[in-house]
């Protein structure tokens, strides 16, 4: 499992990825899929995803491929600060100019460049590799969102938000962890807990000892770490591997 944090200054290339089988039939048999999910810091006004497409078969997403048809191809979706997204291994998707995202992956770099907006590299003087026969070979159709059970616990003053987990998602589960106050945890399974402050301030309590926390740290939470408490003004999204 991979968190990092995308700041899409200019829009990425459109991409999908593909599930573990795939992956170690075309790519070696130790490579994996790749399944993700955003859940977006910042968004600026008028911002948008692309997430699926509307392709009702796989000849017509070829041909539209082929055609170059991609605004009529390719499914936009506006944004938000606070929107969650669940991106299945499949899904043709992008993050365009304007978004931050924290992205929680599975940890493999395998990724099919579909269309890069026709742009040419600056050293090169080349236009970026496409795979073209790779992502029409991945890509699900038709485009399904995913459904997603998400549950928010009250505790005191605080909420505990769960994106996804197992089995919806075999990967990782994703929770936001809104502190207001104090808020106890306990060690599942997990074999460890990562952990993104994205706002606010406060503290981490572990068999004692105080640390202080603030925006923009970063932390695990190893197993061997039963139990913790956090106290504050936080909101925090942290992850854990799942069973897969």
């Amino acid at each position: 499992m991979l968190t990092k944090i995308l700041d899409a200054e200019a829009s990425l290339s459109v991409q999908v990825h593909p599930d573990d089988a795939y992956a170690a039939a075309h790519e070696g048999p130790t490579e994996l899929g790749k399944t993700e999910c955003w859940y977006i810091l910042d968004a600026e006004p008028g911002a948008y995803l692309i997430y699926g497409h509307h392709a009702k078969t796989k000849a017509e997403l070829t041909a539209m491929i082929e055609a170059g048809k991609w605004d009529d191809l390719l499914r936009k979706v506006p944004v938000k600060t606070g929107d969650f997204f669940y991106v299945p291994s499949g899904t043709i998707h992008a993050l365009n100019k304007g978004i931050m995202a924290l992205e929680t992956q599975q940890s493999s770099d395998t990724t099919y460049r579909l269309y890069d907006y026709d742009r040419v590299d600056a050293k090169t003087g080349e236009k970026r590799e496409l795979h073209l026969k790779q992502s029409i070979d991945t890509t699900i159709v038709p485009h399904q969102d995913p459904v997603l059970n998400i549950q928010t616990e009250h505790v005191g003053d605080s909420t505990i938000t769960t994106y996804v987990q197992p089995p919806m998602s075999p990967f990782f589960s994703v929770y936001q962890w809104l502190v207001k106050g104090d808020l106890h945890f306990d060690r599942t399974t997990a074999p460890y807990t990562l952990v993104s402050v994205v706002d606010g301030e406060g503290e981490l309590i572990v068999d004692g000892q105080t640390y202080p926390i603030h925006k923009n740290m970063h932390f695990v939470l190893p197993f061997d770490i039963k139990s913790w408490d956090l106290k504050g003004d936080m909101q925090i999204i942290a992850s854990e591997p799942g069973n897969k």
